[in-house]
């Protein structure tokens, strides 16, 4: 018993370590995941940087020509000057270039001399040939020695190219730090840098200088060729006096999609990413060894002290199951084994007392059951009763939604649209911004009266009220089947006049659900409907060549909601009907409905 008892722990804790190994293993990777989602974020914040960068010079192409052929340029410097002044990305500079490289206009004006050929430098000669909008790599400003990169573009005229505006975006700017900055709060040794594809470093938490190569300078050049994030445990590549050479680092490496500059997020191994994780891989170790030792003692003192008395007790239930109940179940032992013979003992008792109780309950079970049979029987038709009102209730209330729709909102839209109309009279003319909003604004009001008037048709069809249930079903098939390619056929047979109208209403919504069925599920292409009405009772046939269903495998205990089958069958119970279900896979459905009716009537007129 004791070795029994040592194996199945054992191989209980190796299953509590596996789980727990699988856990922290989940744990790492979720601590990785993390570190790649916040360097993910930071990417996309330096994007959002940079292309609000790009908005910022083409919004100021709003403000003036940028022509240089102007005699004056009052316009383009004061639109400089407010790029360059003003609370957005260029606190660095911004120069107005013509289309041969040469410096027009620049502010601050010190930053580069009017008529200064700049098409020598790399950023300015790569725009000049493309024409288009540039980001350059990374390079010290001229004027106050910051590292700044360019953010370049054309300036056109129509067809005519005029020049190029660039701006100069501070590397060591707020926009930029803060982004790296808010990245750090994963602990001591959390450190992001922005690097270019050469693995140098362009702007980092770390005190690194510009362009100097990065502290996992290898791994950033291998991250960036490919395109998607990257999270790896890599050794510190630099030796300072806070970071030694060699030491473990979790790296994050996620790629700007605006430049090919990437973003690294890490920080310490073993003291802080995975510090918590190692731990507790100890602490569970150390767990296992105690607990296993502690169990083992305890097995070997427990196993003497419970198998002698649970021996006598064995014995004594051997008798009792033999049918002598007069055994009595002793034990000189306490704790647990004399709570058990004292249970025992006392289910002894027990059961003597239910021998004797069953005897009396058997003369009286044939009463009871007798009039629980009544009782459920009326329950039943309480319940019939009940549902029977519900269905009435939401067809009236269907009924009374549709008329408020009609009467209220629909004729409020129409005012709207009516008012939208008058409006085209007293725009101005040249207001064509005013006139495309109304004209868009009468289009959404048309598109809401016509949905309005499919959602009343389909809480209450006024056909059904009418005209019957047959001009009804047609209606339907039309709005329903025929618009997704579905052809109907609606054969009458021996039926003519009015039925009473909650017949009609039950066996519109049963076609109505069979229809819903073979658009949603059936993949038909033709669906059937047959009626019939004799004898006090009308025959209702609906059948489609869709795909069909295996029937065996439907039960109203996994329905959805009331509207499938199981529904059907219900509002066919409501009103004393039986439904009839076949269905075959590849074979299509067919469900036939007998409806009894109370009272034939040639011809009612419905309020």
């Amino acid at each position: 018993m004791a070795l029994g008892i040592s194996l199945g722990f054992l191989a209980l804790f190796a299953a509590f370590a596996i789980v727990a190994e699988r856990a922290l293993q989940d744990s790492q990777q979720r601590i990785l995941d993390e570190r790649l989602v916040i360097t993910q974020m930071v990417a996309s914040e330096l994007d959002a940087l940079l292309l609000e960068a790009i908005s910022e010079l083409k919004s100021a192409t709003r403000f003036a020509d940028f022509d240089s052929t102007n005699r004056t340029l009052s316009d383009e410097a004061e639109a400089l000057a407010h790029t360059f002044g003003g609370p957005g990305h260029f606190s660095a500079g911004v120069t107005f270039i013509g289309p041969d490289g040469r410096v027009i206009l620049s502010d601050p004006p010190e930053l580069y001399a009017p008529n200064e050929d700049l098409s020598g430098l790399p950023h300015i000669a790569q725009a000049l040939t493309q024409q288009e909008v540039t980001i350059s790599e990374p390079f010290t400003e001229p004027l106050n020695d910051l590292p700044v990169t360019a953010v370049t573009v054309p300036l056109y005229d129509g067809d005519r190219f005029l020049g190029l505006l660039s701006g100069l975006l501070d590397l060591n700017g707020p926009g930029v730090r803060q982004s790296l900055q808010r990245a750090t709060f994963l602990g001591e040794t959390a450190h992001s840098v922005l690097f270019n594809a050469q693995g140098e470093t362009i702007a980092s938490t770390f005190d690194l200088s510009f362009l100097s190569p990065g502290e996992h300078g290898d791994f950033y050049q291998r991250a960036m060729m490919t395109p998607q994030p990257v999270v790896e445990i890599v050794e510190f590549e630099l030796d300072l006096h806070n970071e030694p050479e060699g030491h473990l680092h979790v790296m994050a490496v996620a790629p700007l999609q605006t430049v090919p500059w990437g973003v690294g997020l890490g920080g310490d191994v073993d003291t802080e990413t995975f510090a918590a994780v190692y731990a507790l891989r100890r602490g569970l170790i150390i767990l296992g060894i105690a607990a296993f030792i502690a169990i083992w003692t305890a097995t070997l003192l427990g196993t003497r002290r419970l198998v002698r008395p649970v021996q006598k007790l064995t014995e004594q239930a051997r008798q009792i199951a033999a049918g002598d109940l007069d055994v009595n179940l002793k034990t000189t032992e306490g704790g647990e084994i004399g709570e058990m013979a004292a249970a025992l003992e006392e289910m002894r008792c027990q059961l003597l007392a239910n021998i004797e109780a069953l005897s009396e309950l058997n003369e009286t079970l044939e009463t009871r059951v007798e009039s629980q049979t009544h009782d459920l029987r009326h329950q039943k038709l309480l319940t019939e009763a009940l549902l029977r009102q519900v269905i009435t209730a939401q067809e009236s209330e269907r009924k009374r939604l549709s008329y408020e729709l009609h009467d209220e909102i629909g004729q409020m839209l129409t005012a709207v649209e009516l008012s939208l109309h008058s409006l085209d009279n007293v725009i101005a003319p040249d207001d064509e911004h005013a006139r495309q909003r109304l004209q868009r604004s009468e289009r959404l009001t048309r598109q809401t009266v016509t949905e309005l008037r499919r959602i009343i048709a389909a809480l209450r069809p006024g056909v059904l009220d009418q005209l019957g249930l047959i001009p009804a079903l047609d209606w339907l098939a039309e709005n329903m089947m025929r618009p997704v390619g579905i052809e109907v056929t609606i054969t009458e047979n021996e039926f003519d006049g009015r039925l009473p109208l909650e017949t009609e209403t039950i066996l519109f919504r049963i076609a109505q659900e069979a229809m819903n069925n073979a658009v949603r599920h059936g993949q038909a292409a033709h669906f059937w409907i047959d009626m019939a009405c004799d004898d006090g009772r009308v025959a209702l046939t609906l059948r489609d060549d869709g795909r069909g269903f295996d029937l065996s495998r439907f039960s109203d205990d996994n329905r959805r909601d009331k509207l499938g089958l199981a529904g059907i069958r219900e509002r066919a119970a409501l009103a004393g009907g039986d439904v009839t279900i076949e269905a075959t896979p590849g074979q299509g459905t067919t469900i036939y409905v007998i409806l009894p009716v109370p009272e034939r009537q040639e011809e009612i007129v419905y309020a």
